[in-house]
């Protein structure tokens, strides 16, 4: 007869705290055999009875009974199962013994045992092979322990940021006034690398033309220019970009030999470089992965070269180490040098700035030497050079998140929140100028009023030769200003103000005067109205509003009011007042509470919005953004379609049944042939791009890879698709629940369609880098249990490192400003 013999292991449940942990220990054969669940228990339950018919000695046979029986006494629950398999297994005993004393007789009566005892052994064998399933089943749905989350290897550059976090600068002593650091050591500036010349020649009225290697470069540098991009593709920028270019090209670069020939642009055809440019794009994506990993130590070891600095004994992240590489200036908006050759600097034009009593970095550039060598510690820059297209200095300087600059960012808005306390009198002081007979007062007065209420910056005069023509309050002229932009008639007082501001954005409001906002608390908006349009009056449109003030003046009157005040601090102060404010009203609403940590970061911004608006930091719609929207539009309305026939399965089966033969709900399709087929076509590039070695074959393994990258969108698209569907016909609870999870992703991208929609001409970040406040956002965080990641990126983080610590309750005021300035 077949023993039946169960193992402890595989159909106990396990637990994970035992008071005997000797007699309970969980080891890995038995987690494994657990894991594998009925199917491998009842192998091994098979294999062991074998192993007990091979045993002939009846104290075996007695001892592996005994095990079992006190293994089902510990843990069955049904003890009627369990009397029925004794008395099976002690009949079985008795016959035996019975065989061998009396021979022949004890061989019928055995047989007769058998036969009445046949059918009771079946049903003992079957009902324990059915417990042993049940308690394999239980075992098998044990929660398997949590694995835990590998730590991300930190690199050596990740490594020294964390060291870098450890020096808390706003707790070191404060150094003398004007004075900086006490000790700079740096390695000075990375040059960027020589010209290597393709050989690819340019044409001249159809004709190839020998180049130098100079020529070659700046030609490469015209080529490498989009043809359809923001600059030759404007027709307002196209022919100013081309007249620079071509006039440093020829009168800069070309020979005397190459300069008589080449005399028209019209003739000139740069589309061989450009067809080889293009060509070496496709070719550097057939990168292998151990070339990417190569590129990435390069850089890196560049980095550690160049890019930390030694100040006052602790370790600082330096911007800029990288020297500006030649190339045409680009410029914003419509500049006038647009197009210009940026020449290659050389060391003997860099000035460099550390310690006296440190080692001068030496240059790497053969042949060549530092210009200068100073060591001024009243100023923070590295290194300093000039341009040759604005003649401007340029800087290599700590990076944001150093102490230099969380210095000045600390002071700047510590500044803004001390004019809280003085922001009462100083328009009270404007308010009256707003009214004065003296036309200069009048001026200054309204002035301020723009500065204050508008945001606007003071402006200056500017060579529109040299620079593109931005506006600031001072610089306004009379074309900028559009009364009664609606043609309401009389009674209307709305202004539209359209002008270039900086870094030529455009900047387009259209202000009504009378409304409460200008007006409220003595705003005095309507005032301000009149005192535009009395300026503008009798003029022309090229002349100045504000013709009797100048930005000199204007400055000097705001250092007569607060120490350090300029129209900056008034956009500080505003920004970081008005987010507070948004955030305030926001907070004050009933519904707050409950809404989700996303629904409040939706909130945050808005406000944020707020802000942009009121400074105007917009920025232009790319491709990419429309791009991004048409797909978040796109499977919306996927998911929309999702749900809608998951309320018509629901329908169905509430209606018919799941068993109902007549009932035809979707499935899913199987995409097994796809998967692997986009498998293939990934293994087969990647092996393509690892024996390629010639330039024709690094491209067709680019062409691979591209294919192989759009089958996998293909696919997770073909996934998407049918996400909402089962394998096989679910039951209406199933639905039900898919359903709930549906509405829940239909609202959740909704709301980031919204975000991104609302947001996509506005600059959200740059309010929030220069204007904001941070420990505003901080301490909004913490009162709501908002993650900071929500809000700040990793880059915030580290520059703003100084404000994480503030409480709950911070609050923008004068208080606080005076505070940080102890």
């Amino acid at each position: 007869m077949t023993t039946n013999k169960r193992r402890r292991t595989s159909s106990k449940p396990v637990s994970y705290a035992e008071d005997d942990a000797s007699e309970n220990e969980f080891t890995d054969d038995d987690f494994e055999s657990v894991s594998n669940g009925n199917s491998r228990s009842r192998v091994k339950v098979k294999q062991e009875r074998n192993n007990t018919n091979d045993k002939k000695k009846k104290d075996t046979r007695d001892d592996d009974f005994d095990d079992e029986q006190e293994f089902d006494d510990d843990i069955d629950d049904d003890d009627d199962d369990d009397d029925d398999f004794e008395e099976e297994t002690g009949k079985k005993v008795q016959n035996k013994k019975r065989k061998a004393t009396n021979g022949t007789a004890a061989k019928k009566a055995t047989a007769k045992t058998k036969a009445k005892t046949k059918t009771k052994t079946t049903k003992s064998a079957t009902t324990a092979k059915k417990k042993t399933q049940k308690r394999t089943t239980k075992a098998s749905t044990v929660k398997k322990p949590p694995t835990l989350r590998k730590l991300k290897e930190l690199d050596m550059a990740d490594r020294l940021n964390a060291a870098m976090q450890a020096y808390l600068w706003w707790e070191a002593p404060t150094l003398k006034a004007g004075e900086q650091w006490l000790s700079m050591e740096h390695a000075g500036v990375c040059f960027a690398d020589d010209y290597e010349p393709h050989g690819i020649k340019m044409k001249y009225d159809g004709q190839e033309v020998e180049l130098s290697s100079a020529e070659e470069e700046a030609a490469t540098f015209f080529a490498a220019v989009d043809p359809e991009g923001m600059h030759l593709g404007n027709p307002k920028t196209a022919p100013i970009f081309i007249k620079n270019f071509f006039e440093d090209f020829r009168n800069v670069v070309l020979s005397s030999k190459n300069r008589q020939l080449i005399k028209k642009f019209e003739k000139c055809d740069f589309g061989p470089i450009r067809d080889h440019l293009n060509e070496q794009k496709i070719v550097k994506k057939a990168i292998t992965d151990d070339e990417r990993k190569r590129n990435k130590l390069n850089r890196q070891q560049v980095m550690f070269q160049y890019g930390y600095a030694i100040v006052d004994g602790h370790m600082e992240k330096v911007g800029n180490y990288n020297m500006e590489p030649p190339g045409t200036f680009r410029g914003r908006g419509e500049h006038p040098k647009m197009g210009k050759l940026k020449q290659r600097v050389w060391p003997e034009q860099v000035a460099l700035n550390l310690s006296d009593s440190v080692a001068v970095p030496r240059c790497t550039v053969r042949g060549h030497s530092w210009g200068e060598v100073r060591h001024d510690p009243n100023v923070q820059f590295l290194a300093a050079w000039k341009e040759n297209i604005n003649n401007q200095d340029k800087y290599m300087q700590l990076a944001a998140q150093s102490s230099f600059k969380g210095k000045s960012d600390r002071s700047k808005y510590s500044k803004a929140a001390r004019l809280c306390g003085k922001i009462g009198d100083i328009r009270a002081s404007y308010n009256k100028k707003l009214t004065s007979k003296d036309k200069a007062d009048r001026q200054m007065g309204t002035a301020m009023w723009v500065i204050d209420r508008l945001a606007l910056r003071v402006g200056g005069e500017k060579d529109t030769d040299e620079e593109a023509d931005t506006v600031g309050c001072c610089s306004l002229r009379v074309e900028h200003l559009h009364f009664d932009p609606n043609n309401e008639g009389a009674g209307n007082m709305e202004i539209e103000l359209e002008f270039l501001g900086k870094d030529s954005m455009l900047f387009k409001q259209t202000i009504d005067f009378c409304s409460e906002l200008y007006n409220l608390n003595n705003g005095m908006g309507e005032q301000v109205y009149k005192n535009l349009k009395y300026f503008c009056k009798k003029k022309k449109d090229s002349d100045d509003v504000f013709d009797s003030l100048t930005p000199q003046l204007l400055n000097q009157h705001l250092k007569e009011i607060m120490v350090g005040l300029t129209a900056k601090v008034f956009r500080t102060y505003n920004a970081s007042k008005t987010l507070q404010d948004e955030l305030r009203k926001t907070e004050q609403k009933n519904s707050w509470k409950k809404l989700t940590i996303a629904e409040k970061v939706v909130e945050y911004n808005a406000a944020n919005r707020e802000v942009a608006i009121l400074c105007n930091h917009q920025k232009s719609v790319s491709k990419a953004q429309e791009t991004s929207l048409g797909n978040i539009s796109e499977k919306l309305n996927i998911l929309k379609k999702q749900r809608t026939i998951l309320r018509d399965t629901l329908k169905k089966l509430k209606k018919m049944g799941k068993d109902d033969k007549k009932l035809k709900v979707p499935l899913k399709e199987n995409v097994k042939k796809m998967d692997e087929k986009v498998k293939k076509a990934l293994e087969q590039a990647k092996r393509m791009k690892d024996s390629a070695k010639t330039n024709e074959e690094k491209i067709a393994a680019s062409m691979a890879d591209e294919k192989a990258k759009q089958l996998r969108k293909d696919f997770s698209a073909k996934k998407f698709e049918q996400n909402h569907l089962w394998d096989k016909i679910p039951t209406a609870e199933q639905v039900e629940k898919r359903i709930v999870l549906w509405n829940s992703k239909i609202s959740k991208m909704e709301l980031d369609l919204k975000h991104k929609d609302d947001n996509k001409e506005v600059s959200l970040g740059t309010s929030k880098i220069n204007y904001m406040d941070p420990r505003i956002s901080v301490a909004f965080c913490k009162r709501n249990e908002i993650p900071i990641e929500k809000i700040f990126s990793r880059t915030l983080r580290d520059k703003f490192n100084w404000a994480m610590a503030v409480p709950p309750y911070w609050e923008f005021n004068v208080d606080k400003g005076n505070e940080d300035s102890l």
